[in-house]
């Protein structure tokens, strides 16, 4: 095993980002897998998200985005997760072409893709059972392996995908501390 963060994301979009960016803010060290194929690549101008009435491309979104959470220490692997499984210590190990690795949290935020979700037996539902099947905190069927965004089913606007994966991550956040959390600059 090469690495063993506190949690592992995969996907790079916005849901993913955002769960990264809370989950790395409240001290957890976090390893996101993104192969650059988030749908806000496609999108030449975004004017729907808060703060950016002036609009930005989905690239550009992405972009400062991946800046911010590595400014917070998140490590971000340009790689793709070919397979997940459960391990006997009850790590999810995360196997890509070139490595695996452990950790404790599972973070499944890659738009649509849900084979990894399947592999792990997880439940879909929604919408003709295409989405990974989650609780209102974002936990699926497994414990400690966690959805947000567009696989869950949720509205496909960045700022909804970009809310569930915080969502997300304070859910993870107060399991972990068994307290209220919540996250504010002061």
């Amino acid at each position: 095993m090469e690495e063993r963060p506190d949690a592992i994301v995969v996907g790079g979009g916005a849901a993913g980002l955002s769960c990264a960016l809370f989950l790395a803010r409240a001290g957890f060290a976090v390893t996101i897998f993104d192969d650059g194929r988030s749908s806000l690549h496609r999108v030449s101008c975004i004017r729907n998200y808060l703060g950016l009435g002036e609009g930005v491309s989905g690239s550009e979104l992405l972009a400062r985005a991946r800046r911010q959470v590595e400014r917070c220490g998140v490590s971000i692997l340009h790689d793709d997760v070919i397979a997940v499984r459960l391990a006997r210590d009850g790590r999810f190990v995360a196997v890509t072409r070139q490595a695996e690795f452990a950790s404790r949290y599972l973070v499944l935020a890659s738009n649509k893709r849900t084979d990894l979700a399947s592999a792990l037996g997880l439940a879909l539902g929604g919408h003709g059972g295409r989405f990974v099947a989650t609780n209102p905190h974002g936990e699926t069927g497994l414990p400690r392996c966690y959805a947000a965004g567009r696989i869950t089913g949720a509205p496909s606007q960045a700022i909804v995908s970009a809310g569930d994966g915080a969502r997300v991550a304070i859910a993870i956040i107060q399991a972990e501390r068994g307290e209220y959390y919540v996250d504010h600059d002061t």
